[in-house]
């Protein structure tokens, strides 16, 4: 746990097909009507267009306009606090009335009546945020599709979270440079996470804050765990990066996008994201750091009380299908696909040769995610910079 994680290859990142998961006929999307309302961790423009797609699909499906799914753009931590916020009271509530029913299946069927949920299904984002969220108990099981055409880190989301939640995406985390200003400025590419600490970078990176993004944490899950010092060595690389940080940004994509428009030198953030601005023609190059780096998984999860169950589970399979995953791809959106009919999109070979660090779920568990983010708000962030 505070060693050196395990380094590995994970040759699943790059599946081959298999028996397709999704249907051509779309069946599920009979019968929706009425309204479906979310919350959505992708970028705007993904955001937009799935739900866009889902609304013609089912339309199409129906032959009405009769029914309606609107989203609302968060940060994954963001949208996490928001949506516990929003179900604080149905959750006491659910302790009272139904701690103390030892029947699992009767359990979840009182839950299921003493939530009362705005917003039936959450998707897209980092995992970490998510995972810790299982502790609330505010996700609802879910059949997720766990087949042979289903990735298997998309399958063991779906089995750690005991069927709470679901994986469309997964993403690896590294930093991007401006080849301009590095040239400019005279100073050396870095390759490694310790590369971040050298003075010649003061003042040059931007990433997320820790309070608002997941991107955050999944950065300080990585620190926690890359290095053979481990926790402490972890904290005091932290501590190093932290005198060169020029902004801490509220999402954890905007420090790529202000590399990428060469506002600053170094952005960290998903590789998927730094690649689609490559390819869009900006002067930025991706790292994929020597020590090794963690990856995300982008969840789904169906919320307790939904007042459109029917349709959040419809969505929750919509998400799955390969043509919906395929719509990520055309939005710029570089990661790999649960689907393994999905075809990667261009680009994402490069990550071919990283070395992926062993997640240590330790780091997933809810208190060690707050207790890791107050020392950071408590302890780092005041320092100067």
């Amino acid at each position: 746990m505070k060693t050196l994680s395990k380094i590995i290859l994970t040759a699943s990142l790059f599946g081959v097909a298999a028996q397709s998961y999704a249907s051509n006929d779309k069946d599920y999307l009979k019968g929706l009507s009425g309204e479906m309302i979310s919350y959505c961790s992708n970028e705007p423009g993904p955001c937009a267009a799935l739900i866009k797609a889902f609304n013609e699909e089912v339309a199409q499906a129906n032959g009405n306009n009769s029914f309606k799914a609107k989203t609302v753009r968060l940060s994954t931590s963001e949208m996490i606090a928001r949506v516990k916020g929003e179900l604080e009271k149905s959750g006491a509530a659910s302790k009272r009335k139904c701690g103390k029913i030892t029947d699992v299946t009767k359990a979840e069927e009182c839950k299921e009546s003493v939530y009362k949920s705005k917003v039936d299904i959450v998707f897209h984002g980092t995992d970490d945020p998510y995972r810790a969220a299982l502790a609330d108990d505010f996700f609802s099981p879910y059949n997720y599709p766990t087949g042979s055409s289903v990735q298997p880190w998309a399958v063991a989301i779906t089995k750690d979270s005991d069927s709470r939640l679901g994986g469309a995406y997964l993403g690896v985390l590294g930093f991007g440079y401006n080849t301009e200003l590095l040239a400019q400025k005279g100073l050396a590419a870095p390759v490694c996470w310790k590369d971040l600490e050298k003075p010649e970078y003061k003042g040059q990176i931007v990433m997320a804050n820790w309070n608002t993004s997941g991107t955050a944490y999944k950065f300080a899950s990585t620190m926690m765990q890359a290095f053979p010092g481990g926790e402490q060595e972890g904290w005091d690389t932290v501590r190093a990066i932290h005198k060169n940080i020029a902004q801490y940004s509220k999402s954890g994509s905007k420090g790529g996008k202000m590399a990428a428009r060469g506002e600053t030198t170094i952005g960290i953030g998903f590789a998927h994201d730094i690649i689609s601005l490559g390819q869009k023609g900006f002067p930025i190059q991706l790292v994929l750091p020597c020590e090794g780096t963690l990856f995300e998984i982008g969840p789904i999860g169906i919320l307790r009380g939904a007042k459109n169950r029917q349709a959040a589970e419809a969505f929750a399979q919509f998400l799955y299908e390969t043509s919906t995953q395929q719509l990520l791809a055309n939005e710029g959106i570089l990661s790999f696909p649960s689907n393994v009919n999905t075809i990667p999109p261009k680009g994402v070979e490069v990550l071919n040769g990283v070395k992926l660090l062993e997640a240590d779920s330790y780091f997933a568990d809810k208190k060690v995610k707050n207790d890791i983010i107050q020392k950071w708000t408590n302890e780092v962030f005041p320092l100067p910079r």
